[in-house]
């Protein structure tokens, strides 16, 4: 079987849209972090496989690795991230050589499906890109074309100002790696579109550009909320409905409806129901406790909460009575805060997302599309209308630094 000689994989970036949660590569599905999804279904079309991550999470991205044990997977520091994708890319200068398929480790596509036409198309192409017509407004790279040809990319232009209904996915061949190294190093500026920027500085200059039309399935992260439909995907291409770890307790009257995947030394207590969600290690979903459509991560504890539509991440605690509430009256589409503005999520059924180590206390309410700080503490009784930053007491509707963490 004919191979692409080396497939490099970004994962060493997580930006501040992703808040409250961490590490979106390494996020658990299925008992397997997103990136070793990826390698797992590309390791048949690549010579050399290559994951560039941030030097802060080396150590858990060596450990991934060594558990998959593929000789031809290679780990990549990332110590600058000034130049945003361009900085992964020439942290492998020297380690890369010849022809590079280059994806990003947030990016579900069907890889079978893909991979097979690159290796086609690739025959006398500098560059060849991927590209999806999308059917409402998405903040990426749209393709300019005259005459069917791909002459620019517009990086995130105003929804009113697309030049078309296409945008480029991260499916970027280059038939030399040195040859997009050269484009990398002629700009100086430290922004984070230096990556975007080589590439329109290739399509002006270079003749051998093309792009492959593609109109499967794409599940992407970039949002916090962008957990929920990547968790829904694996849940529906999960060999069975409801699949049990080992060690899982399961209480008397509980309902578990399917897809559902629970792991390990996970208690799920009395009159329980839990429909469509995914469950991490050592969990206590506590009786009369409700999750639906919901992403729980490892030691989560329940105690007689609804969950709905939300994102719990690690070690988060809540008291008894306290409730996500995932929908709002008038039916319209949940707003999250972006970075000092609010957007649409698209989603009219959305719950909290919490980071991790935080505790929520009894009887307290999480308004549609609350997003809580890691380490946070919200007292008994409050009703929490927007964001909460990281480490912060909540009580009696005043808001204080929290003194019980670091």
């Amino acid at each position: 079987m004919k191979k692409i000689k080396n497939i490099l994989i970004l994962a060493g970036g997580d930006s501040s849209r992703f808040w409250p949660l961490q590490n979106k590569c390494l996020f658990d599905f299925l008992g397997k972090p997103l990136f070793v999804h990826i390698v797992l279904a590309i390791k048949d079309f690549a010579q050399n496989i290559f994951v560039v991550s941030h030097s802060l999470n080396q150590n858990l991205f060596r450990q991934e690795i060594e558990r998959i044990n593929l000789k031809n997977v290679f780990l990549i520091e990332q110590k600058k991230d000034k130049k945003g994708m361009a900085e992964a890319i020439l942290a492998c200068e020297k380690k890369i050589k010849g022809e590079v398929l280059i994806l990003n480790g947030s990016d579900i596509l069907n890889f079978s499906l893909i991979l097979p036409i690159y290796l086609q198309r690739r025959q006398g192409k500098k560059t060849l890109f991927l590209a999806k017509i999308v059917d409402e407004y998405f903040p990426g790279g749209y393709l300019l074309m005259e005459e069917k040809k791909l002459i620019n990319i517009k990086e995130k232009p105003a929804p009113k100002e697309i030049p078309s209904n296409k945008i480029k996915l991260v499916c970027d061949y280059f038939f030399d790696f040195d040859f997009l190294l050269n484009f990398l190093k002629k700009i100086k500026e430290e922004k984070d579109d230096c990556y975007e920027t080589s590439l329109n500085n290739i399509l002006k200059e270079n003749k051998g550009s093309d792009y492959i039309d593609y109109f499967n399935y794409w599940y992407t992260i970039k949002y916090p909320w962008d957990i929920l439909p990547m968790m829904n995907f694996f849940l529906q291409n999960q060999k069975d409905k409801i699949v049990l770890g080992k060690n899982v307790k399961i209480g008397k009257y509980t309902k578990i409806e399917g897809p559902t995947f629970i792991q390990d030394n996970t208690i799920v207590g009395d009159y329980a129901l839990i429909r469509a969600s995914h469950i991490g290690r050592q969990c206590l979903i506590g009786g009369y406790s409700e999750v639906t459509r919901s992403y729980l991560s490892h030691q989560v504890f329940l105690h007689r909460n609804y969950v709905g539509d939300s994102i719990l991440d690690k070690e988060v605690l809540l008291g008894a009575g306290a409730c996500c509430a995932n929908f709002r009256f008038d039916q319209q589409p949940i707003k999250s805060m972006i970075n000092g503005k609010k957007i649409s999520t698209h989603m009219k059924k959305l719950g909290a997302i919490i980071g991790e180590k935080c505790k929520i206390g009894v009887s307290s309410i999480l308004l549609p599309g609350v997003k809580i700080g890691k380490k946070t503490f919200i007292g008994p009784g409050e009703v929490i209308e927007d964001d909460v930053e990281e480490k912060t007491f909540v009580f009696k509707e005043k808001r204080v630094k929290n003194n019980f963490f670091n």
